[in-house]
């Protein structure tokens, strides 16, 4: 009988964790997730950074993007230059690097980090323009 409740119990604290995680609200200290039409929306509002490297740039970047190399060994400590409360909205090729970038700055503290989803690549195959 004991066993029974606490699994009722269990699927119960399941259930509502589940459900509280849907949805597209936002909590601070996290990363936001845009798919490339809310990138091009919403980033014009705040500070584009660009993480891949000088040659991946030259095939093309997002118009008013800052160029910031995350395999640079200062690639932090210019980053934390940026104003912790500013809006940030930052990529790279697919994803990987960018997702890595946007978690290490709401680590330090940044509180308002968009993260573009597939990078450059999920950008450019949704056809919105680039800049050389």
């Amino acid at each position: 009988m004991i066993m029974k409740n606490l699994s009722w119990i269990f699927l119960f604290s399941i259930l509502l964790i589940s459900a509280c995680g849907t949805g597209t609200t936002k909590t601070d200290n996290q990363v936001i997730n845009l798919d490339p039409k809310q990138f091009s929306e919403l980033s014009p509002s705040g500070k584009i950074i660009d993480v891949r490297t000088p040659q991946e740039i030259a095939q093309g970047k997002i118009e008013g993007a800052i160029e910031m190399d995350y395999y640079r060994p200062d690639f932090k400590s210019k980053v934390l230059e940026l104003p912790k409360d500013s809006q940030i909205f930052i990529y790279c090729a697919v994803g990987s690097r960018s997702r890595e970038a946007a978690e290490m700055l709401v680590n330090e503290g940044f509180t308002n980090v968009h993260h573009l989803q597939g990078g450059i690549q999920a950008w450019y195959q949704q056809e919105f323009p680039l800049t050389r």
